[in-house]
């Protein structure tokens, strides 16, 4: 029998400006049993639910929305610099022009 992981408030520093702390509600992955029947039987196959954040509160620090460090601790958006974005164009060989 597979159950949920492990859930519960705690504290993580901001992922922008690593100076404040947040309160987040998080909730462990965990592996989830799905089984399909036909008439020869059944099969059960695992598959992997990922963790979930909910962020209960802003930055106070840098001013971050819940919602944008909720992306960021999901994997939703990259923390990648202006730099890192003009190096990755310039190494794909897009026809853009960008200045600084």
């Amino acid at each position: 029998m597979t159950g949920l992981g492990r859930k519960g408030e705690t504290e993580v520093e901001c992922p922008f400006c690593k100076r404040a702390r947040i309160k987040l509600f998080h909730k462990e992955g965990y592996l989830q049993a799905k089984t399909s029947r036909i008439s020869a039987g059944a099969k059960q196959t695992l598959h992997r639910v990922p963790d979930t954040y909910e962020v209960l509160e802003d930055c106070p620090a840098c001013g971050k929305t819940r919602k944008e460090i909720e992306d960021i601790l999901e994997g939703r958006t990259s923390l990648a610099s202006h730099d890192d974005r003009l190096k990755r164009l310039k190494q794909a060989g897009l026809p853009t022009r960008v200045e600084s």
